[in-house]
């Protein structure tokens, strides 16, 4: 960002000592209009137009910039209502598992578990529910 604005002063120092120095009068036709002004008027015009002609040409991309931020936003937005979702339930699960442990007398579990054998812990869960069953 200095760099760019110390080229900016740069620019704009020689564009300042080549508007003193070249105060003579010139004619610019252009189609069918044609202007009688100094020749420090006319490099001011023509640095202007170039400023906004860069200044149209940069618009498409900016909007597209701003419409991808805004895109990456909501999206954000989502994720964290979704992660703020998905710690509620884990917080549900795990109250409702220390529920389930306290009625079948089980020891707390502080780390996860190995995977099981899933047909053994189908069995394993169907006895623990005839258990609850009153």
């Amino acid at each position: 960002m200095q760099i760019f604005l110390v080229l900016a002063l740069i620019i704009a120092l020689v564009a300042v000592v080549f508007t003193i120095q070249n105060t003579a009068m010139v004619t610019v036709t252009f189609l069918v209009w044609e202007l009688n002004h100094s020749l420090a008027f006319i490099f001011l015009m023509a640095i202007l137009a170039g400023v906004l002609i860069s200044q149209f040409v940069s618009v498409p991309g900016k909007v597209k910039r701003t419409m991808e931020n805004t895109n990456q936003k909501k999206k954000i937005k989502e994720l964290d209502t979704e992660l703020m979702s998905t710690k509620v339930k884990l917080e549900a699960a795990k109250q409702e598992s220390e529920i389930y442990r306290t009625k079948l007398d089980l020891p707390a579990s502080s780390e996860p578990q190995e995977p099981v054998n899933m047909p053994a812990a189908k069995r394993i869960l169907n006895g623990f529910k005839a258990k609850l069953k009153p």
